[in-house]
C-alpha cells in the first residue's frame, strides 16, 4: 500500500507539472504527460513501473475518450459533408499508408503488420489540429474544414485498425476477411445499441438530468460507458470501440452536452494516464541506440507526410496554396497512432525494435506540429509559389457580405449564442440594423432558424469582418467566452477602424487583462449582470425610490465595464 501511494503521489505531482508547464508554453497537454512516462518509466528513472493498475485506468481513460470522440461525432453532420469526409479522406489515408506499407514490407515487415504501421503514420491529431486552427481563427477557412474533414475520416477508419489489433491480440489470423468479420460485429453491435438505447437510454439519461442530482448524472453516464465497452469485449471485440459507438449514439441526444461537460474532467485525467502508459513504454534510448531510424521516421511523418498530402488534396480540386496548407497542418502524428503503438507494445504483436523508433518519432512529430501549423500559410505561399497571388475569398465571405451588403451604421454582434441571441432579438425590438457572426455552422443555423440575423462566419478573421461591413458600422460586440478570440478581433478593428467602440463580454477577471490597453475597448463583466437585475429587483420590490436606485445601478454599471 505505502509503495502504491508513494507510486500515486509521484505520478500526480509529475503530471500536474507537466500540464502547468505545457499551458504555459501553449502545447498540447498530452506531450507533457508522454514526456512524464518517459522520465519516470523503465528506460529513465524507473519511479513508475507498468503494473495490472495503471494499465486499467489507462484502458478506462481510451473508452473515456473515444466515448467523448463518438459524442462529438454528428451523424447528421458527416451525411451532409460525407463527400467531402469521404474523398479527401480516402485519398490522403491511402497517399501516406501505401507508400509507406510498401516500402515497410520491402525491408522485411509482414504485410499485416506493414498495413497497420503505415496506416497509423497517416493519421494526426484531431484534437492538437482543432484546438490549434480554432487560436488562430482558421476552422472556417477552406483549408481548416478541408483538415478537420480529413481527421474526421481518420477518426472512422481506426474502426477497423482497432479491430485488426484485437484480432492478433487474440492470436488469430489477421487476414482480411477476419477484419472484415471483427468490423462487421461492430457494425452489428452498433445496430442494436442504437434501436434499443433510441427510446430505453435516451429516456432514461434525460430522466436522470431532470433529476437535478449531478452526482447520480455522473454515475449513471460513467455506467454507460463501462456497460458499453463491457459488452463490446463480451463480443470479443475492442472495449474501446464499443465506447466509440456508444458515443455515437448518445451523440444525437438531448443530453449530450450535459454528458460532454460532466465526464470531460474523467476523460481528461484519465486519458491523461493512458498517455503516462504510452510514455512508460517510450525508450528515449532509441535517439542515440538507432538515429537514423527515427530520423526517417520522423521524415516519413513530416515533411514527406506533408507532400503526400498535398498530392492527395490536390486531387479533391484544392488550390495549389490551400492543398500546401492543409497538408500541412495535417503533417503530424496523433493520438490515434500513439494508442495503436501502445497496443501493438502491450501485446507484443510487432518487434519493439521496429515499433519503438516510430514512436519516438511520433512524440516529435506532434511536439513540433503547433509550431508548422502557427506558420502553415507563410510556408504554403512559398512552397506553393502563390506568394504574389491574392487568395480567393473563403465561402463564408460571400455569404457574410451578401447578408450585410444593405447594412449601414449597423452593429456586428460576434457570437450567436443564448447571450447573442438575447442581445440581437433586443436590438431588434429597437429598431437597430445588426448581423450576428457565428463559427460553429449549427448554432448559425438554429440562429437563422429563430429569426434572428446569424450568419456562418469567423468573426476573428480579418476578413469575414471587413465582409460583415467593418468599415460602415456603428459598434462591434463580443459576446463569446474565447479572450484569444476576442483580443484578436479587438486589435483587427483598432487597426482597420481604431475610433470604432468595441463591446468585449468577459467572464474571468484575467480575460479584461489583455484588452485594457486597447482604446475604445469596453469590457463587460457579464457574472455581475445577473446581480444587478437582483439588485434592481430587490430595490423596486423595497420601495426604494426610483432616483435612489437609479443612481445606484449607474454607479455600479461604471464599475463594470473597462
Amino acid at each position: 500500500m505505502q509503495d502504491l501511494l508513494g507510486s500515486t503521489a509521484v505520478l500526480l505531482a509529475a503530471c500536474s507539472l507537466a500540464a502547468v508547464v505545457t499551458a504555459m508554453l501553449k502545447l498540447p497537454a498530452l506531450l507533457g504527460y508522454l514526456a512524464v512516462g518517459a522520465a519516470l518509466g523503465p528506460s529513465s528513472a524507473a519511479w513508475i513501473v507498468p503494473g495490472p493498475a495503471l494499465n486499467f485506468l489507462s484502458e478506462l481513460g481510451v473508452a473515456l475518450l473515444l466515448f467523448m470522440v463518438g459524442l462529438e461525432f454528428s451523424l447528421g453532420h458527416f451525411w451532409l459533408t460525407r463527400k467531402t469526409v469521404l474523398v479527401a479522406g480516402i485519398l490522403q489515408m491511402a497517399a501516406i499508408a501505401a507508400p509507406l506499407a510498401l516500402v515497410l514490407k520491402a525491408i522485411g515487415l509482414e504485410p499485416s503488420a506493414a498495413a497497420m504501421l503505415g496506416a497509423a503514420a497517416a493519421m494526426s491529431s484531431t484534437a492538437l489540429v482543432s484546438r490549434q486552427l480554432a487560436d488562430q481563427g482558421e476552422l472556417t477557412t477552406r483549408h481548416g474544414r478541408s483538415a478537420i474533414a480529413v481527421l474526421v475520416f481518420q477518426d472512422l477508419a481506426s474502426v477497423p485498425l482497432l479491430a485488426l489489433a484485437a484480432i492478433w491480440a487474440r492470436g488469430e489470423s489477421s487476414s482480411f476477411g477476419g477484419v472484415v468479420l471483427e468490423v462487421s460485429g461492430v457494425l452489428l453491435l452498433f445496430g442494436v445499441s442504437a434501436i434499443v438505447s433510441r427510446h430505453l437510454l435516451h429516456k432514461m439519461l434525460v430522466w436522470v438530468a431532470r433529476l437535478g442530482h449531478e452526482e447520480a448524472f455522473v454515475l449513471v453516464s460513467l455506467c454507460v460507458v463501462a456497460a458499453a465497452a463491457a459488452a463490446a469485449h463480451a463480443m470479443g471485440v475492442s472495449a474501446a470501440l464499443g465506447a466509440f459507438l456508444a458515443g455515437m449514439v448518445l451523440g444525437e441526444s438531448d443530453v449530450r452536452h450535459h454528458m460532454e461537460e460532466h465526464l470531460k474532467p474523467f476523460r481528461d485525467v484519465l486519458s491523461g494516464l493512458f498517455f503516462v502508459t504510452i510514455g512508460l513504454q517510450l525508450d528515449l534510448a532509441q535517439l542515440w541506440a538507432a538515429p537514423i531510424a527515427v530520423l526517417a521516421w520522423l521524415l516519413a511523418l513530416v515533411p514527406i507526410k506533408m507532400g503526400l498530402n498535398v498530392l492527395a488534396l490536390r486531387a479533391t480540386r484544392l488550390s495549389a496554396l490551400d492543398a500546401w496548407r492543409t497538408g500541412i497542418v495535417l503533417g503530424h502524428g496523433g493520438e490515434f497512432a500513439l494508442l495503436l503503438l501502445g497496443m501493438v507494445l502491450q501485446q507484443r504483436l510487432i518487434d519493439a525494435a521496429v515499433v519503438q523508433p516510430m514512436l519516438v518519432a511520433l512524440v516529435l512529430s506532434m511536439a513540433l506540429a503547433p509550431v508548422f501549423i502557427r506558420h502553415q500559410d507563410w510556408l504554403a505561399s512559398r512552397l506553393s509559389r502563390s506568394g504574389s497571388v491574392v487568395p480567393s475569398p473563403q465561402a463564408e465571405e460571400g455569404e457574410v457580405a451578401a447578408q450585410a451588403k444593405a447594412l449601414r451604421d449597423h452593429v456586428i454582434v460576434c457570437g450567436a449564442g443564448e447571450l447573442g441571441l438575447v442581445l440581437s432579438r433586443t436590438l431588434e425590438l429597437a429598431g437597430i440594423a445588426h448581423l450576428l457572426l457565428e463559427s460553429d455552422d449549427e448554432q448559425a443555423a438554429l440562429g437563422w432558424a429563430a429569426g434572428v440575423p446569424a450568419v456562418y462566419g469567423d468573426a476573428s478573421r480579418p476578413d469575414t469582418l471587413k465582409a460583415a461591413g467593418l468599415s460602415r458600422a456603428r459598434l462591434v460586440v463580443i459576446t463569446f467566452a474565447n479572450p484569444q478570440s476576442a483580443s484578436r478581433i479587438a486589435r483587427v478593428v483598432h487597426q482597420h477602424r481604431p475610433a470604432l467602440p468595441v463591446v468585449v463580454v468577459c467572464w474571468h477577471e484575467r480575460e479584461v487583462l489583455g484588452l485594457k490597453g486597447l482604446p475604445n475597448v469596453h469590457v463587460y463583466k457579464a457574472a455581475v449582470a445577473p446581480a444587478l437585475g437582483l439588485a434592481e429587483q430587490v430595490m423596486r420590490l423595497g420601495g426604494i425610490p426610483v432616483a435612489v436606485a437609479s443612481g445606484a445601478l449607474a454607479s455600479m454599471r461604471q464599475t463594470t465595464t473597462v
